[in-house]
């Protein structure tokens, strides 16, 4: 009960808004005698209530809430734990805490209170999708803890078998094919389909490693990226866009490859590599054009780790 009250908690953080009530009417005023009553104005129905949920977290949430069932009816039969709410309202916003507190609650009854299987990834504050996609992770790893390993109850739902895969797989995959070079190929149905795309991910990382940290962006003025320089003596390098740790400054001439820019009003500040630095400058400092720089990607966008290792840098050697 402890794990449940835990996992109550944390998500309840995610809460960030709460349902409109409902709008107050009054009663009709009385109309005086001999006055004209004011025709009445035809009222278009409302619409229906948008759900305040992810749209995309919500299919994964009522196929989990299905499965949750099937799984607590093949351990529990009509019986439910204490304080199991079955909630499928996708228009309550507690939803996927409370599919979550049912999850914890049936692990609890079948493991112990204090009892997870291997890779349990418990309760995590985020977005209403990635707590829908850690219920089904979960889900799938208590249901393999009830049966033998892939063994489903009878009508399954199921969902994206990445899903399944642990955290660090699920992000190496869907990192690789946002860059748009990559697309997983695992059947489906493969017992160990977690094994094979992280291997088949790992393998294609390693083997392309230059082309997917290569930028795709260019100048308007045709200047391939990675053939920009420094143009100027005063090319003051820093680790952060805000210009907080500055790092050296970047000699004349320098080939760098732009990378991302800071989207902050007024900002100047752009991303770029060498041979061995990551760093924030002025784009002013480069051979690179307005145009040119703000065609870049945000850096919020990206993954990046500024650093700085050549001569040049405060501190390298």
């Amino acid at each position: 009960m402890r794990r449940a009250i835990v996992a109550l908690l944390l998500i309840s953080l995610l809460t960030l808004t709460t349902l409109a009530q409902e709008p107050v009417t009054t009663p009709e005023a009385a109309v005086p005698p001999g006055a004209e009553a004011t025709p009445e104005v035809a009222v278009t129905p409302e619409a229906a209530p948008v759900s305040p949920i992810a749209p995309e977290a919500i299919p994964v949430l009522i196929n989990a809430r299905t499965d949750l069932e099937l799984l607590a009816n093949q351990v529990l039969n009509a019986e439910r734990p204490v304080g199991w709410s079955g909630s499928v309202d996708t228009n309550d916003i507690q939803l996927p805490i409370l599919i979550r507190l049912d999850l914890e609650l049936l692990a609890g009854t079948i493991l112990g209170p204090d009892q997870r299987p291997p890779g349990w990834f418990g309760a995590v504050p985020s977005t209403t999708y990635a707590i829908a996609r850690d219920i089904r992770h979960d889900l799938e790893t208590l249901a393999d803890a009830v049966n033998p390993p892939n063994v489903r109850p009878p009508g399954w739902a199921g969902g994206d078998p990445l899903m399944r895969c642990s955290r660090s797989v699920q992000m190496l995959v869907t990192v690789l094919e946002r860059s748009g070079r990559f697309t997983l190929q695992v059947d489906l149905n493969d017992p160990n389909f977690c094994l094979a795309a992280e291997l088949q991910a790992s393998q294609f990382a390693e083997s392309n490693l230059n082309a997917l940290t290569q930028p795709a962006a260019t100048t308007s003025s045709g200047l391939p990226a990675g053939s920009l320089q420094i143009d100027s003596e005063f090319a003051v390098a820093f680790l952060t866009r805000f210009g907080s740790r500055q790092v050296g400054a970047i000699p004349l001439g320098t080939v760098i490859s732009p990378v991302a820019r800071s989207t902050a009003q007024f900002s100047r500040m752009m991303l770029v590599r060498g041979d061995g630095f990551e760093v924030f400058l002025d784009y002013r400092d480069t051979t690179i054009d307005e145009a040119g720089f703000m065609a870049l990607p945000d850096v919020d966008t990206i993954t990046s780790a500024p650093v700085c290792r050549a001569s040049w840098c405060l501190g390298a050697g």
